[in-house]
């Protein structure tokens, strides 16, 4: 079965747009996830360490959710000027895979240092 560059495009923007939304859900979750554990511990009044452990676990996962976002958000970018170079219209997509800001701050040398250290 053939498909066309355009129905492929389509197809394929539905699957990013859609990875993309599922990604910040399971952010906005992990959020909810790590409030509420901390939440509970005020609540019990558990001693300040208790629960650190997994807090720093849940921690740590946002922090590999957020660069595999990045990540998500580059393929977006590549993708966009893949379609262009066909010919195939984009429209509400990046202009280009980086990690820019709206503000023209760059994030990128940010996340470098991090991962350097």
């Amino acid at each position: 079965m053939t498909m066309t560059p355009e129905v492929a495009s389509l197809r394929i923007g539905r699957s990013v747009t859609s990875l993309e939304d599922a990604m910040d859900e399971l952010l906005a979750r992990s959020g909810d996830l790590m409030a509420e554990m901390a939440r509970a511990r005020v609540a019990t009044a558990e001693a300040a360490h208790a629960g650190q452990r997994p807090m720093m676990r849940i921690a740590a996962m946002q922090k590999n959710l957020m660069a595999a976002r990045g990540e998500l958000l580059r393929a977006h970018g590549d993708l966009s000027q893949l379609a262009e170079t066909m010919g195939i219209p984009v429209a509400g997509c990046p202009e280009e895979g980086s990690l820019a800001s709206t503000a023209g701050e760059d994030l990128e040398g940010d996340v470098a240092v991090e991962r350097a250290a």
